[in-house]
């Protein structure tokens, strides 16, 4: 009797959830446009609100740096590898690609809408969010330790953790107070996790959205076994 063994599934596979990636044709945008987009995006497909593991990032230009410090009051130039990303559950991939060669105004320039990729999370053991909701009144202390209550319920154990830069962003006529964080040392299994499932509120304006954080050990020696 012979028996080949069965090949062993990358870990991202088994998601329910996945990475959807549009082109975009779109010369510049001010650095705080989230709401604006989202609004804009969600006029088109409301029924990404059905999933509230749904995000939508904001979009981005070069960085500066390793991506902790950007000017946020100047308009960003978008190049033609700029991407509109989506995190959206597999099953309604289809439906959201709907918005493929739409157009939405923002800011008085024209955003196209290209076609869409799908890919898999990447799975490394660091990763960085660039806005999670906050307070202005609440320590950096107390902001960890509600973050850490919250993973805990996913099963997510924080490690190591640093807070970035402190930010307001814009909502409409009202103002949001969020932080950066970076969680480091995550098992496979939380790093899919928590890019699956996000931080706190308004992941569909560019919130609460974990990418995997460009270093080093992330990429050399996180690779699925």
């Amino acid at each position: 009797m012979w028996q080949e063994e069965e090949e062993k599934k990358p870990i991202a596979d088994s998601s329910d959830m996945a990475e959807l990636s549009f082109s975009v044709d779109c010369k510049e945008l001010p650095y705080d446009h989230a709401y604006e987009l989202s609004s804009e995006i969600l006029k088109l497909v409301p029924e990404i609100k059905n999933d509230n593991r749904n995000a939508i990032q904001t979009l981005h230009g070069p960085m500066s740096g390793n991506g902790w410090v950007r000017p946020d009051s100047e308009n960003i130039p978008l190049s033609k590898r700029a991407k509109l990303i989506m995190r959206i559950n597999k099953n309604q991939i289809n439906d959201i690609k709907d918005i493929e060669g739409k157009e939405i105004k923002l800011f008085g320039n024209t955003l196209k809408i290209g076609s869409s990729k799908v890919k898999n999370f990447l799975v490394v053991k660091d990763l960085f969010c660039r806005f999670v909701m906050s307070d202005h009144k609440t320590s950096e202390e107390d902001f960890l330790n509600i973050i850490q209550k919250e993973l805990r319920g996913l099963n997510i154990n924080i490690r190591k953790a640093l807070c970035g830069r402190s930010m307001v962003i814009s909502f409409g006529k009202k103002t949001l107070y969020t932080r950066s964080l970076m969680i480091a040392d995550l098992s496979k299994e939380e790093s899919l996790k928590l890019q699956e499932e996000g931080v706190g509120d308004k992941k569909l304006y560019g919130c609460g959205i974990f990418l995997p954080h460009k270093s080093i050990d992330a990429v050399n020696n996180f690779k699925e076994d």
